[in-house]
């Protein structure tokens, strides 16, 4: 038997830490379909869409993406999961399922890219920051060494 959980605005942000201007902004920019409400037009999120909106949190907070790189990631992985349903469906012949493959792999490809380039600049990022905390602790050896006791 399965239960369709259904959660308040309320329950959202007190379960996610995020507003509702947060949810009512991710809505209005395609970030989130339509959420359905109830009679009294209060929206109403399933878990489907709780998933949703903890998958666009943990790309902005570990990838650091923007609102615009999120929503490109998330037409990717609908074009995934579509070219998924379109492979294993009985029509395709073997050049049509390898095209699939190719289309798939390359999409894929894309989001690996994306994230190898984000990677490199937090890496330079890192850098930059390890270097000047070197230099802070090389000034702060020299300055303890130069002090009388």
């Amino acid at each position: 038997m399965e239960v369709n959980l259904k959660y308040t605005m309320e329950d959202i942000t007190e379960r996610l830490g995020i507003t509702a201007r947060t949810l009512h902004y991710y809505e209005e920019i395609g970030l989130l379909p339509a959420v359905s409400r109830t009679e009294g037009r209060h929206r109403v999120y399933d878990e489907e869409m709780v998933l949703r909106i903890q998958h666009i949190l943990r790309l902005k907070e570990v990838l650091g993406a923007s609102l615009q790189e999120i929503r490109d990631i998330l037409q990717a992985e609908a074009d995934l999961d579509r070219l998924r349903a379109t492979f294993y469906g009985d029509s395709l012949t073997e050049d049509e399922r390898e095209n699939v493959l190719d289309e798939a792999t390359d999409r894929l490809q894309d989001i690996i890219s994306h994230i190898d380039e984000r990677m490199g600049k937090l890496q330079l990022l890192k850098q930059g920051f390890t270097e000047r905390l070197d230099r802070a602790n090389r000034l702060k050896l020299r300055s303890s060494a130069e002090s009388p006791d």
